[in-house]
């Protein structure tokens, strides 16, 4: 059981970071009968715990993994870093869907747990105790302190179905990127490829009109198109062409020269 529970946790640690690779095929086991969604389902979890199932087969690849020792505890004590920079990317999150008063207010929650924690392990007498209780309900509560958010200005062009059928309806090529702030795919691909000052040039230079779609707050409007596409999260990228034409569907990990050519093509 203990072995069981270990493996569903790092499962369900490790799934989100499998997002560029794993999200299409969920993408399309949701839209698809029960039988195949569960098959691919099914080959999920096989491919996850292929490692485990082939040493438990051919005993003999254990001789060829490293030897157990003090190391492993150092290692393990090394990981925990990629961890606390994993908080600050969810407190960065935090303070791009609220406000940076909540994101305060969420570090000073983790102070006070810590805190908590602290105090409970020092205490021995149930009046200490009692204390470190209260410090883990403010640290509990603290979050909820300051709700106040900003109002942030729109680089681009904000999404919205009446805007996209205007520009379709004046003949003008679009390209939609839907993004949201907790997905790191999408953030690297608009440094790599959406940010670049040629992808910039060409939509000015032939008139592409660029919509965002942020479904940080799981916008329904973009849930609506993201379902029209099949899809169940971002990112989607759809390249209207010129005229009437059918969108093209981009790749879920960009390039330069990738957005370029879909860009070319659509204002031709």
């Amino acid at each position: 059981m203990s072995s069981f529970m270990t493996g569903v946790l790092a499962t369900t640690i490790a799934s989100p970071c499998t997002a560029p690779f794993m999200g299409p095929a969920l993408g399309f086991a949701i839209s698809q009968p029960t039988y195949v969604a569960l098959l691919v389902f099914a080959f999920l979890g096989l491919g996850m715990a292929l490692p485990f199932i082939l040493l438990a087969w051919i005993p003999g690849l254990t001789k060829r993994l490293p030897r157990p020792g003090a190391w492993m505890d150092s290692f393990k004590q090394f990981l925990a870093f990629p961890l606390y920079i994993t908080a600050v990317w969810l407190l960065w999150v935090a303070g791009r869907q609220t406000s940076m008063d909540v994101a305060a207010a969420v570090v000073t929650g983790l102070v006070l747990l810590v805190m908590g924690l602290w105090l409970w392990k020092l205490s021995a007498r149930p009046a200490g105790k009692l204390i470190a209780v209260a410090v883990l309900g403010a640290a509990l509560t603290a979050p909820l302190l300051s709700l106040s958010e900003e109002a942030e200005e729109e680089a681009f062009q904000a999404y919205s179905p009446e805007r996209l059928s205007a520009l379709r309806a004046s003949g003008q090529p679009v390209f939609i990127n839907l993004t949201a702030d907790w997905c790191i795919t999408c953030l690297v691909n608009e440094r790599v490829a959406l940010g670049s000052d040629k992808v910039a040039q060409l939509m000015d230079d032939q008139g592409i009109a660029y919509l965002k779609g942020d479904w940080t707050n799981n916008d329904p409007q973009i849930t609506a198109l993201l379902n029209k596409y099949q899809r169940s999260g971002v990112p989607l990228y759809l390249v209207y062409p010129r005229g009437s034409g059918p969108a093209q569907i981009l790749p879920q990990i960009l390039s330069e020269s990738m957005i370029i050519e879909a860009l070319t093509k659509a204002s031709e």
